[in-house]
């Protein structure tokens, strides 16, 4: 089998029914495929980023035309080449839990204490919603780390120990069995 190259697209504006249509059309139209992709809604403003895999000159066309699309969705498109990847490094897949009381700095806070470790994150989703009976706003956060193997395990619980005790913020830290 070939050897596949690699486009990304993002996209974001206003919401509308068949945008995801739209777009994955474009990129059968041009003989390439969607291998990953995350898409949400905010306030009513659709974003979206796609890992596009296909041959180098459907690729370049993709690159070429995606004006097109933009123009019949409204959407403010843009396409990159991803970066060259850098020499793989051993690590262990965890998935990264947090709830608490919504305030400011909870991403902030975490994501400190992985980067301080090296801990890539791979992967993240974040909301707020309302406790059902108090109505108190709560905040969570759902992360897919690779946390590299010379990280010390142990070091990185303790951190977020504290980090519980002092913000009162409920962190989970499983290892992803493969």
């Amino acid at each position: 089998m070939a050897a596949k190259d690699h486009l990304i697209l993002t996209a974001i504006g206003p919401d509308q029914v068949g945008l995801v249509q739209k777009i994955s059309e474009f990129i059968s139209r041009h003989g390439c495929n969607i291998e990953d992709s995350k898409m949400a809604v905010f306030c009513g403003e659709f974003a979206v980023i796609v890992l596009i895999s296909g041959d180098g000159g459907s690729l370049v066309k993709i690159a070429r035309d995606y004006r097109d699309i933009e123009a019949e969705t409204g959407l403010s498109i843009t396409i990159k080449t991803p970066s060259a990847r850098r020499a793989p490094e051993f690590f262990l897949p965890y998935k990264l839990t947090a709830s608490c009381m919504d305030h400011p700095g909870i991403v902030y806070q975490i994501s400190g204490v992985l980067s301080r470790l090296g801990v890539n994150i791979e992967s993240m989703e974040t909301k707020t919603y309302f406790a059902p009976v108090s109505g108190t706003p709560l905040f969570q956060i759902e992360a897919d780390l690779a946390i590299p193997t010379r990280t010390n395990i142990n070091e990185l619980r303790e951190r977020f120990a504290e980090m519980q005790r002092e913000e009162n913020i409920d962190i989970e830290l499983t290892a992803i069995k493969s």
